[in-house]
């Protein structure tokens, strides 16, 4: 069993959102991922949401935040780099098979992870985030 919190950042085989327009069920890549919240619903069931980062500028449309040199070698990252906030996975990590690694690579800070989370809560309010549900 996996044991993630929020700010872990894990290999994850992500599913982008184009992707699954397509039909595609898995990601076609493992690329380095943001665990944000962890959410308990229903009878004990646990839902992450993961949020993808991107070692390429996104989009100007795209929601995203640039991680900070200090926060990119918190969690063994390169930079630039950015987290997308527009659209998220959300999936159970302790069943899930998209998981490349049980130990994640590092984690963000609470500080960041504050600004994370402020800038995805400006995309619920501008009804612009997409959540990917995987399985």
């Amino acid at each position: 069993m996996t044991k993630f919190g929020p700010g872990d950042v894990i290999l994850y085989s992500y599913l982008w959102g184009r992707e699954y327009d397509r039909g595609e069920e898995s990601g076609r890549k493992t690329r380095q991922t943001c665990v944000m919240i962890i959410l308990r619903g229903q009878e004990g069931k646990k839902t992450t949401l993961l949020f993808p980062i991107a070692s390429r500028r996104p989009d100007p449309r795209a929601d995203a935040i640039e991680i900070p040199e200090i926060e990119a070698r918190r969690a063994t990252l390169y930079t630039p780099a950015w987290i997308i906030v527009d659209e998220f996975n959300s999936d159970d990590l302790e069943t899930s098979f998209a998981i490349e690694d049980a130990e994640p690579l590092g984690a963000f800070s609470r500080k960041f992870m504050a600004r994370v989370a402020a800038a995805a809560a400006i995309a619920i309010r501008k009804g612009s985030i997409r959540a990917i549900p995987r399985r």
